[in-house]
C-alpha cells in the first residue's frame, strides 16, 4: 500500500494510538529476543502475506482474502472511540478517516495485505544440554 493509501493511513493511525494504551501492532515481529530469553531454542518465524480481499489468484487465498476483509470490515468501527480519542481527533475526523478506509477497501485494484508471524521453538527438556 501506498503511504496515502486511506487503509493503510488508518492502520498507522490505529498503531498510534494503540501505543498510547501500551499496546504494539508491530510485536509479531519482533518475538525472537523474547522467546530466546524466556529460554527457547531453535526459533524460526514463517511470514505470510494474507489477502485482504479476494485479489489473489489462489482460490484458498481468495478465501482467506474474503474472511480477512470481512473481520477488518467489522473491526474499524472500533477504532472511532477511544483509541481514535486517545490520538486527539475529534469525532467528525474520526469518522471522515474510517469512511475513507472502508471506501478504500472496497477497491479491487489495490492489493492489500497483511503480514501474519508463525513461530515456532523449542524448550528445552529437563537434563537437555543447550548448543
Amino acid at each position: 500500500m501506498s503511504s496515502e493509501d486511506p487503509f493503510k493511513r488508518l492502520y498507522d493511525l490505529a498503531g498510534q494510538a494503540y501505543q498510547k494504551f501500551g499496546m504494539s501492532t508491530s510485536l509479531p515481529a519482533q518475538l525472537e529476543p523474547l522467546l530466546l530469553d524466556a529460554g527457547f531454542q531453535n526459533v524460526h518465524c514463517r511470514v505470510m502475506k494474507v489477502p485482504i480481499g479476494t485479489w489473489a489468484k489462489d482460490k484458498t487465498m481468495r478465501l482467506i482474502g474474503l474472511y480477512q476483509k470481512t473481520a477488518v470490515s467489522d473491526f474499524i468501527s472500533t477504532l472511532g472511540g477511544r483509541p481514535f480519542a486517545a490520538l486527539g481527533m475529534s469525532e467528525e475526523e474520526a469518522q471522515v478517516t474510517l469512511a475513507f478506509a472502508r471506501k478504500a477497501l472496497n477497491d479491487p485494484s489495490v492489493h492489500r495485505y497483511f503480514n501474519y508471524y508463525f513461530w515456532y521453538a523449542q524448550k528445552p527438556g529437563p537434563g537437555s544440554t543447550t548448543f
